[in-house]
């Protein structure tokens, strides 16, 4: 799953209980799983735009990049609305 999260104190007990993954890491989603599994409720709210992942200095320079180019098509776009 990829988003934002905010979780009430459930949250800590949840992570407590999961086991490591075959990549020997805990992972977040098994423990909204066990939320789940539990009966506490989960929303989720779709969100449009485009994201990366940022876990490598690569991918950073990359949505870098696209982050100023989205400014940089702001900006332009500002500009032509004053000028005319």
């Amino acid at each position: 799953m990829t988003g934002f999260y905010t979780f009430t104190p459930a949250i800590f007990h949840a992570c407590h209980l999961v086991q490591p993954s075959n990549r020997s890491e805990y992972e977040i989603s098994d423990a909204i799983d066990l939320l789940i599994h539990s009966g506490r409720t989960i929303d989720a709210i779709r969100m449009d735009g485009w994201r990366n992942d940022i876990g490598y200095p690569e991918d950073r320079d990359e949505a870098e990049e696209r982050l100023q180019g989205e400014v940089d098509s702001e900006l332009a776009a500002e500009n032509l609305a004053t000028s005319d």
